[in-house]
């Protein structure tokens, strides 16, 4: 291999990892579009109280709270929400959710 090639083939891997950085940011600024965009909807549909309590369920359980996330934005989306929800409507989701999730342990002893 000569300088020449050598140069070449350092031009082309500094190309392809220029190429992947970009793919990268634009993944990035893609998943902060719809983040910003779920927070959107999310505040179209929920009262203060209820944003609140949502927050607070994240801090408890981030699994739980983008469950709950994905419902608020499919219902809204769906055009099944008439009314903002409140905080007492959230519980009743939230209680709902868990209800789905939760398993049932039934232990016997012999």
């Amino acid at each position: 291999m000569d300088e020449e090639e050598i140069k070449k083939i350092k031009e082309q891997k500094k190309k392809e990892m220029q190429e992947g950085h970009t793919v990268q940011e634009q993944q990035e600024e893609m998943e902060k579009k719809l983040e910003q965009k779920k927070k959107q909807a999310l505040r179209k549909v929920m009262t203060k109280d209820a944003r609140e309590r949502l927050n607070r369920v994240r801090l408890a359980d981030e699994a739980v709270a983008q469950q709950l996330e994905t419902y608020l934005v499919q219902i809204s989306q769906s055009g099944q929400v008439r009314e903002k929800i409140d905080e007492e409507k959230l519980k009743k989701i939230l209680k709902s959710i868990k209800d789905e999730t939760e398993q049932d342990w039934n232990i016997k002893r012999r």
